[in-house]
Formats: structure tokens, C-alpha cells, sequence
């Protein structure tokens, strides 16, 4: 590759060895060392081209004595546009979805949750921040709200399933979601509970989704690595 860097020209290297199959989906790279040596490169030359690829989706890093450079497979799509969320679609194809719960409570909502939710400055407000994991690997941080006095026996502290599933069994289920999607990098303590690196971007998405009467029933701040997941919008007719 005339004119490249020397991290492209490695990437490209990378990325042929993938396309050939010598590096198949889940299998994990050689040790840093004995890759840089094998390409004729600095191991900071081989970290730039390695963080690049992550950040497009070629390879996952997964910390920890288990850890390592993973090739990625093909990474599960998200219909944005679709009212069932995250759990629903996903569980769908087959993948193992799972929950961990950093935060859930009851208080009085910030200004900006309380005019997304129609409700008044000193209502209540559940709220309920997760970290969600696909196949194992942390793929996204939910921070939602939902509106206390509309949802009795909501439960937000064992909600570790389907939000929307359980929505819908007190006839609160979601038809319409507007959502705004962010750019951004992650920010310290996201970067911790994620497993990514000080420069890996990730997407946030703002999101309020309503009732088929038009009340909000969520709002929500979710934030979304970047590389393990495809988001899609459909438009137009089938």
C-alpha cells in the first residue's frame, strides 16, 4: 500500500489473514509480542492498528487473565425502529442477553427526565441504570426513568429481564420511541464498566417512548459500544 502508514499497512495485513481465514470469528490473536515481531513492527505500531480495527468492529478486547484480541464475528443488529427493545430483539436471534443492576430507585426526577415523562417537579419517578451483557461481553450501559404514580408494582429493583415485556403486562407496553443518537467517547467510569479503552467511541441514545395514547412512558439515556453492535433504521415500505 504506497503512501500508507505503517499501522494501515498492518491493518491491512490483519484484515487479509481475517478475509483468508487464518484468524477466524472468536479466535484469539498471538500474544502482542510475538504478533509485533511476526509483522515486523513496534508493539506502539501494533496497538495503533489493533485499537483501529476494534473501533470498526474487526477485533473485541477482552480484559482480564482470559483476555486477549479476539477476531469479532458478526455483530447483532438493533432495529431502532422497531418498539420491542434491546432484550426482545436480541433473545430473538438466539443470543444470551444478561443484566447486571448498578442502580434502582424511587425519587424525584431531574427537570429534563420530568418534561420528557409529563409529569410534575415533585412526582416520583423510578429509575432503573443497568449494564447489559451479549454472549457474556458488556455491550451497553441503559439509564431509563419511568413515571412511579403511572406504573404500581413496576419493581425496578428485580427487573433484570424484558423492561418492555414487563411494561406490557400492566398495559403500559411501548408503540412509538423517538431517539436521538449521540457520537461520543466513553467517559471514565463508562470505560471501567464496559471493558473499552480511554479512546473507544462509543453512541448514546436519548430516547422517550410512548403509549399508544400518547403518554411517555420511559426516558432514557443509554450508552452503547460502538463495535459490537450494528444499529438499523428501516424506513418505507416492505
Amino acid at each position: 500500500m504506497t503512501g500508507s502508514s505503517p499501522s494501515q499497512r498492518i491493518e491491512s495485513a490483519l484484515r487479509d489473514s481475517i478475509a483468508s481465514g487464518r484468524y477466524a470469528p472468536g479466535m484469539k490473536l498471538p500474544a502482542e509480542r510475538e504478533l509485533a515481531a511476526e509483522l515486523g513492527v513496534s508493539r506502539m505500531t501494533l496497538r495503533q492498528a489493533l485499537e483501529t480495527l476494534q473501533f470498526q468492529g474487526v477485533l473485541r478486547r477482552r480484559p482480564g487473565r482470559a483476555g486477549g484480541t479476539f477476531v469479532a464475528g458478526e455483530a447483532p443488529v438493533l432495529e431502532l425502529g422497531s418498539p420491542q427493545g434491546l432484550f426482545q430483539q436480541l433473545t430473538r436471534t438466539g443470543a444470551v442477553v444478561e443484566s447486571r443492576i448498578l442502580l434502582a430507585a424511587t425519587s424525584t426526577a431531574p427537570t429534563e427526565v420530568a418534561d420528557a415523562l409529563r409529569i410534575g417537579p415533585e412526582d416520583p419517578a423510578h429509575r432503573l441504570r443497568r449494564l447489559r451483557f451479549l454472549d457474556g461481553e458488556p455491550l451497553v450501559i441503559e439509564d431509563s426513568w419511568f413515571p412511579a404514580e403511572r406504573l404500581p408494582g413496576f419493581a425496578v429493583e428485580s427487573l433484570t429481564g424484558s423492561v418492555y415485556a414487563r411494561l406490557e403486562t400492566l398495559g403500559w407496553q411501548p408503540v412509538r420511541k423517538v431517539e436521538d443518537l449521540i457520537p461520543s467517547v466513553a467517559a471514565p467510569e463508562e470505560r471501567e464498566l464496559l471493558g473499552v479503552g480511554p479512546r473507544h467511541p462509543v453512541l448514546r441514545i436519548e430516547r422517550t417512548a410512548y403509549r399508544s395514547d400518547g403518554l411517555p412512558v420511559e426516558y432514557a439515556r443509554d450508552t452503547h459500544r460502538s463495535d459490537a453492535l450494528r444499529l438499523r433504521v428501516t424506513t418505507g415500505e416492505s
